[in-house]
C-alpha cells in the first residue's frame, strides 16, 4: 500500500473497516417507512473478491489490531459473505449490525461457534412502536424479530448486544419503549432521536422525567442516558463534550464496488465524502481535512457557535456543553442542513430537553442516595448498574 494511505491511515487511527455488501433497492428484508437506502438506486451485491481485497486493505494499514463489522444495508441478506469473511480472516474480530429479520436457529448457533458478534439490534420498541417496521410485502415485523430477539439474548450475544431503537417524535413514550425491550431480556438499550424531525423541547424533557421516575432516578439500562447523568452530577468541573460522531476517524466505510468512504452516512454520497477505493487507497484526502478535521476541532475552532438562529443560538443554550453528544451525526447534519457543524433543529430540541431532564433526574438521585462514599460536597457516589429504591 502506498505511503500517502498509510500515513491517512495512521493520521485518522484506522482499525476498522464499516462493510456495505449490498445496497439499493431491494437490499433489505425490511422496508421501514422511514428507511430509504434500501428502496432506491441500482441493486449492488459485493463480490467474495472484493471482501477478500478489503480485508487484505485492512491489514495493510490498521494502526491496531484489525477488525470488520458488516452494516449495511442489512448484512444478514449477504450471509455467505459474513461465512466467507470468517474463513477468509479466522483471526479477525467481526460484528454487525442487524435487523434481526433473517436470524434463525442455525444462524444464531454458528455466529456463537465462529466468534461473530452482533452488536447492534435495530428494534423501536413494542409492536406499537415498531409499526413502521415492515417487511417488503408490508407485513408486521415485530413478532419475527421479538422472537429472534429472545433467542440471540439467550446466548452469550446479551453480553455484547446492544438494542438500538430509531425515536421519531410522532410518540414520545420511552417508558412503554424501554420495558418492552426489557421484557426480551436486553440489559443494553439506546434511542437515537431522528435529529431532522421536529422535536418538541418540552415534550422531550417531559419523556425522559418519566423514564426517571420508572428507573426511580437511578441508572438505566441505557449508557447514553447514565453518561448524561453522569455529567449532569457535577457540571461546573465537566469538560465540553467531546467529538461524539468521529467521522472518519476510526473507520472508513466500504461500498459493494469497494470504493472507500467517511463513514456510513456518506457511502452513498461519494461526491462528498469518497475518499477512494481499497485498490488505490487514499486518492482524495480532501473529505479528510475538509470535514473530518472540521468536526473534530469544532469547539476549538475560531467559530464554536456555528448555529445563530431565533430559535436556537449557540451561545445562549443552556446544553451548548453537551453538544457533540447523543445524536450528533455530521452526515446528518450535512444532509439536512447544508453544513456538517450546524445541526438540524431536531437535534437542538432533544438535546436542551434530555439536558433539562437529566439535571433533574442527576439532583434526585443525590437526594436519595445516603452519604457513605464520600463524592462532591460528600454526597454517595453511584455505581454503575445501580438503581435506587425507598
Amino acid at each position: 500500500m502506498n505511503e500517502t494511505t498509510r500515513y491517512w491511515a495512521k493520521r485518522q487511527r484506522i482499525s476498522q473497516l464499516l462493510l456495505f455488501t449490498e445496497t439499493g433497492q431491494g437490499s433489505c428484508s425490511m422496508a421501514c417507512s422511514y428507511c430509504f437506502l434500501a428502496k432506491r438506486g441500482e441493486n449492488k451485491v459485493m463480490a467474495r473478491e472484493t471482501l477478500f481485497r478489503a480485508i487484505d486493505f485492512l491489514r495493510e494499514i490498521a494502526v491496531r489490531s484489525p477488525s470488520l463489522h458488516f452494516f449495511g444495508t442489512e448484512p444478514l441478506k449477504q450471509w455467505d459473505l459474513i461465512v466467507a469473511a470468517r474463513e477468509y480472516a479466522p483471526d479477525m474480530p467481526i460484528s454487525m449490525t442487524t435487523n434481526g429479520h433473517l436470524l434463525s436457529d442455525k444462524r444464531i448457533r454458528w455466529l456463537n461457534e465462529n466468534d461473530v458478534k452482533i452488536y447492534v439490534f435495530s428494534l423501536d420498541g413494542g409492536p406499537e412502536h415498531n409499526a413502521a417496521r415492515v417487511d417488503r410485502k408490508g407485513n408486521p415485523t415485530w413478532p419475527i424479530v421479538a422472537r429472534n430477539l429472545r433467542k440471540l439474548l439467550d446466548t452469550q450475544q446479551s453480553q455484547w448486544l446492544t438494542v438500538r431503537g430509531t425515536w421519531y417524535p410522532t410518540d414520545y413514550d420511552l417508558v412503554s419503549r424501554f420495558r418492552a425491550i426489557e421484557d426480551l431480556g436486553a440489559r443494553s438499550i439506546q434511542f437515537v432521536p431522528v435529529t431532522d424531525a421536529p422535536f418538541d423541547e418540552r415534550r422531550v424533557m417531559e419523556a425522559y422525567l418519566a423514564l426517571g421516575e420508572y428507573y426511580r432516578w437511578g441508572w438505566t439500562s441505557s449508557k447514553f442516558i447514565n453518561d448524561m447523568i453522569r455529567r449532569c452530577q457535577n457540571e461546573e468541573a465537566v469538560p465540553q463534550e467531546g467529538n461524539g460522531c468521529g467521522v472518519g476517524t476510526g473507520y472508513w466505510a466500504v461500498s459493494p464496488d469497494g470504493k472507500l468512504s467517511l463513514c456510513q452516512l456518506y457511502e452513498e454520497h461519494q461526491e462528498i465524502g469518497g475518499i477512494g477505493d481499497i485498490w488505490n487507497g487514499i486518492t482524495n484526502p480532501l473529505p479528510l481535512l475538509a470535514i473530518s478535521d472540521r468536526v473534530d476541532t469544532f469547539h476549538t475552532s475560531s467559530d464554536p457557535y456555528p448555529k445563530q438562529t431565533e430559535t436556537y443560538d449557540c451561545s445562549r443554550c443552556h446544553a451548548y456543553k453537551h453538544c457533540m453528544g447523543v445524536g450528533w451525526c455530521a452526515g446528518i447534519n450535512r444532509m439536512a442542513t447544508g453544513d456538517e457543524l450546524v445541526p438540524p433543529d431536531g437535534y437542538c430540541a432533544h438535546l436542551r430537553g434530555m439536558v433539562a431532564a437529566c439535571r433533574v433526574w442527576a439532583k434526585r438521585m443525590a437526594d436519595r442516595m445516603p452519604p457513605s462514599r464520600s463524592g462532591v460536597l460528600g454526597v454517595r457516589l453511584p455505581v454503575a448498574g445501580e438503581v435506587v429504591v425507598t
